[in-house]
């Protein structure tokens, strides 16, 4: 079970974890228990990494410092908006930014943002087209200029709203993978032309694979993400509007992330975290 470690002052807190259903609890007996739902999804947050990643260890010492108990489980990415759409779970992330305009998938007439709140941001990584060294892509920078060809998305994420859009309309032609490792499977066997993803992720996601070392290096010698960059994307923490108290954990998490970054931390923690892995 993973520890999750932070300073307080001069002090290191070191909170144990403990087997909670079928996830991972911290400060069980608090009587602000909250239910948080994830994915796995490397190099930010994963079951198979040290620590299950820096977004884990971030998450859970910011619900901690405020009191909290938290209890998270990961799930395929469709199944964990779904729960926090629907109420049963409190806090979903990491999530990009969600327009107003996007609709849910899982209450009729209702935009996600009518049903969940998003956070503060915090880092997160760059959005590109990725597609196989060599191939003629035509990409100028411009969404227009690669409208003619076959995209790979992973299914229930948010890209840009110009995609978005073009998707939800059928203007342009996908193909809907569950993970990023299926979409780099679609691309290789030349399913699609290209594909939309944080580059970093696919690279994680290949190493965390089953494949042998010399596959995995032909994956990754495979793959080209395209300049410039679709977008960079923040991270953020979404808040069921379900909870009766979720303007109350908005308002804690938003607390937290501002004295961190008033105070420098928030990026220093973050590193802290990826070099204890490295080492």
């Amino acid at each position: 079970m993973t520890p999750v470690s932070y300073q307080v002052g001069e002090q290191t807190i070191i909170a144990p974890a403990v087997r909670y259903e079928y996830g991972y609890a911290y400060n069980i007996d608090s009587k602000k228990l909250l239910k948080l739902v994830t994915l796995n999804w490397p190099p930010y947050i994963d079951e198979s990494l040290c620590n299950n990643g820096w977004l884990f260890q971030l998450t859970v010492k910011l619900l901690l410092q405020k009191g909290y108990g938290v209890h998270i489980e990961f799930f395929p990415w469709a199944r964990a908006v779904r729960m926090a759409e629907l109420g049963k779970a409190d806090i979903l992330f990491p999530e990009y930014f969600i327009d107003d305009t996007i609709m849910s998938e899982n209450k009729k007439d209702k935009t996600r943002n009518d049903l969940m709140a998003l956070s503060s941001a915090i880092p997160g990584g760059n959005l590109s087209l990725v597609t196989l060294k060599g191939s003629d892509s035509n990409y100028d920078g411009s969404i227009e200029s690669i409208k003619d060809q076959v995209i790979g998305v992973v299914r229930s994420y948010k890209n840009t709203p110009e995609l978005d859009k073009l998707i939800e309309s059928n203007k342009i032609n996908t193909v809907v993978a569950n993970t990023e490792f299926q979409q780099i499977h679609l691309l290789t066997s030349l399913r699609v032309n290209l594909i939309v993803a944080d580059f970093d992720v696919l690279i994680a996601s290949i190493e965390k694979s089953h494949a042998s070392e010399k596959e995995k290096q032909q994956m990754k010698d495979a793959l080209q993400a395209l300049s410039p960059p679709l977008d960079y994307k923040p991270l953020y923490y979404t808040v069921s509007k379900a909870n009766p108290m979720w303007q109350e954990i908005l308002a804690d998490l938003n607390n937290e992330i501002r004295n961190m970054n008033e105070q420098g931390t928030l990026l220093s923690y973050i590193e802290e975290k990826k070099q204890q892995c490295s080492r």
